[in-house]
């Protein structure tokens, strides 16, 4: 449950050409399969293991998720979403089967290639809502002015006090230990670790330990990662991961006396880059790189969600730590990096390769000049291999790999100073970037492609990614274009609140997208272009969003991007709106979670009764249980804890509705400004995934 179980129910909607009957079929299926859940985009994204392991991205390509295991041998993996061990019963056995029969029903042709992918995985840096809750609040002489009719009083949102988060985990610590269902104990965990404190009675350590001896793979697993959410770097928690990932006589003991299997190692690996992260202690943060590495030293006789979860993990080490011990580790992991990354493995292992490129982007800060020059121009040697000028199909060496492509189209403009014109040191890679868009043969490093302009920044690649919203097609690349040209702005405004000064909104930027916008008639499109007007901070383009607004209502797939774009604009004319949207939004989670969202960023915090009262609905719909919990865990108002706090502990209630209630405290009490996970979904190549990341029900990307 915590493993957000809903297989992206809430993202079915996307399917337009789907006849509504079979759709509402495939909603029943699918909410057999799942339960929980945050939205990641409309489907599964695991790439299918071929014999060649390059894959395929096209438009409207839909891996089916094939797991292999490890690919050498040294593990076997589960059937696709499914955990390697045994499952318990009851509630596990109705809901929990992690898409292992997803080929009940009928499939949907997920189009992996869509921008909506990128901006769900990567959405909360932009969005930042628990900043824009505490920063901005609508007074009730607002309220009167733009609600729709007389409101009563409003109070703003009110943060937990210690004595709230100590009464949660009081809470949530017997409910832990009195439950017996796999989805209350999980989201106890999570919400748990998410707080970070320890209790009056017991400490985490003691409260997480036992779980990781369940007969439940599920549970061993969120035990595993729960020791880095809770960011207490103490050398017991760090022996526990450790232990864990080496499966030596240690961590066996804490499993019971059994091996430690592949996805349970890549959790806690996960875990321990929650630590690097955090970067508290040197000496336990070196002795957690020096594990890590070694597993990247021997790649054939690790399975490949533990590789995976090494190079992630490994990228977490903060850029912007300059202290001396840092230095040192940071040098350490990029020879390591750099090494797994240019062995020849073989095809098959170059899936799990394509990490490293976007790893060493997080990982080396502005200063690190030679080495972002050494890695800028491996990299992009790698994206030219693959870029098809001549009507020949590429090679199959490391560049021509897909998945190593995509990556690098990525991490180039992380590693690139501004491109403002010809004569910059940095040119070449605005110039790769922009060939690898207009050339390559795979669509989604076309796309990737975009991103990375935007993220090198400057007049020319501004200039260029213009160019290219004026002459895409409508269908795919004017939206990513639109979203390569918000993002663009939203890291100028970023960089200047950095250093101080003031960037003002881009007519020419925000003339052109709004062009774009009315001549859009897709949703997917007009949904990119209403996000892309919010990044860039065009409030004059707030009219014409309210008015498509207003003429959507009932179009899940464009009121909601709409609206989070209003939000993102801070448009309080819109308040009103998106509420009255919101109340027709009860079985309409997507659209839901998206007006919570939006009525977050204007300021406006009002629904936090209702949402308890739906939470209590005694015919619960799991959908909506999860869209509930997290726009509850959104608002953070302390005020929703003593109501969440009972239905926790009333044995009268649904296990499933208690488990979203411990969902709620967790996100209200969070001692992170952002998700935990927030810091893997960003900037990631989603498409060379593996199980234990994200295949959108059973990886870490997919913890509620």
């Amino acid at each position: 449950m915590a493993f957000a179980k809903q297989r992206n129910v809430m993202a079915t909607h996307f399917s337009a050409a789907i006849p509504a009957g079979l759709l509402a079929s495939i909603l029943l299926c699918e909410a057999a399969l799942a339960h929980g859940g945050q939205y990641r985009g409309p489907g599964n994204v695991v790439p299918p293991t071929t014999s060649t392991g390059t894959g395929s991205s096209g438009s409207g390509s839909s891996p089916n998720g094939n797991n292999s295991g490890s690919g050498t041998g040294a593990t076997t993996g589960a059937s696709p979403g499914t955990p390697s061990g045994p499952a318990s019963a009851g509630t596990a056995n109705a809901i929990g089967s992690r898409g292992a029969n997803r080929g009940r029903g009928a499939p949907l042709d997920d189009d992996l290639g869509r921008w909506e992918f990128w901006w769900e995985f990567g959405k909360d840096p932009w969005l930042r809502l628990r900043d824009a809750i505490q920063e901005s609040r609508i007074g009730n002489a607002d309220d009167q002015l733009l609600a729709r009719g007389p409101l009563a009083a409003r109070m703003p949102v009110q943060r937990p006090t210690e004595a709230d988060l100590a009464a949660a985990s009081e809470a949530l610590a017997a409910a832990l230990q009195s439950a017996h269902d796999r989805d209350t104990i999980s989201s106890c965990l999570v919400a748990l670790a998410k707080i970070g404190r320890d209790t009056k009675n017991a400490s985490l350590h003691a409260l997480f330990l036992p779980w990781l001896q369940s007969g439940d793979q599920e549970l061993r697993e969120t035990a595993a990662v729960a020791f880095g959410i809770c960011g207490q770097p103490t050398p017991d928690h760090l022996s526990v991961m450790s232990a864990l990932v080496a499966d030596n006589a240690e961590g066996r003991k804490l499993s019971g006396g059994s091996a430690v299997n592949e996805r349970t190692r890549a959790f806690a690996a996960f875990g321990q880059g929650l630590v690097l992260a955090r970067n508290a202690n040197p000496a336990l943060t070196m002795s957690a790189v020096t594990q890590l590495s070694g597993i990247l030293a021997h790649p054939e006789s690790h399975g490949r969600d533990l590789k995976v979860a090494v190079i992630e993990a490994l990228a977490q080490l903060p850029p912007d730590d300059a202290s001396a011990a840092t230095k040192v580790l940071r040098t350490s992991i990029l020879d390591r990096l750099h090494a797994y990354y240019v062995r020849d493995l073989g095809p098959g292992e170059r899936i799990l390769q394509a990490h490293v490129p976007t790893a060493i982007a997080r990982l080396l800060p502005a200063t690190a000049a030679d080495a972002r020059t050494q890695w800028r121009d491996l990299l992009l040697a790698d994206l030219r291999s693959g870029i098809d000028t001549t009507g020949a199909r590429s090679g199959d060496g490391r560049g021509g790999n897909l998945y190593v492509a995509q990556s690098c189209a990525l991490a180039l403009g992380g590693l690139a100073a501004p491109w403002h014109d010809n004569t910059d040191a940095d040119a070449i890679v605005g110039q790769t970037l922009l060939d690898a868009y207009r050339s390559h043969r795979d669509q989604q490093t076309r796309a990737f492609a975009l991103l990375g302009l935007a993220r090198q920044g400057g007049d020319e690649a501004k200039k260029q990614l213009l160019r290219a919203l004026d002459e895409g097609n409508r269908a795919f690349e004017q939206p990513w274009t639109a979203m390569a040209l918000g993002v663009l702005h939203a890291r100028s405004v970023q960089q200047g609140e950095k250093d101080g000064t003031r960037v003002e909104p881009d007519p020419a930027l925000n003339a052109a997208l709004q062009r774009s916008f009315a001549a859009a008639r897709n949703p997917s499109s007009l949904g990119a272009f209403a996000i892309a007007m919010g990044l860039s901070g065009d409030d004059t383009a707030a009219d014409s969003l309210r008015r498509t607004l207003a003429d959507n209502r009932q179009r899940d797939d464009i009121a909601g991007y709409v609206a989070l774009g209003l939000g993102l604009l801070r448009d309080r004319l819109a308040v009103g709106e998106v509420r009255a949207l919101l109340e027709d939004a009860q079985r309409r989670p997507f659209l839901m979670l998206q007006c919570v969202r939006t009525l977050g960023l204007l300021g406006d915090q009002s629904v936090a009764d209702t949402l308890c009262l739906e939470l209590e609905n005694p015919d619960p719909s799991l959908v909506r249980l999860s869209a509930v919990a997290a726009a509850l865990g959104q608002i953070g108002d302390r005020r929703s804890l003593a109501p969440l706090q009972r239905m926790l502990a009333n044995p009268n209630l649904t296990p499933l509705t208690r488990a979203f209630a411990a969902v709620a405290l967790g996100r209200i009490c969070d001692k992170d400004p952002l998700p935990w996970n927030s810091i893997y979904a960003s900037n990631t190549n989603y498409r060379a995934s593996t199980e234990t990341l994200t295949n959108g029900s059973s990886g870490i990307l997919d913890i509620l």
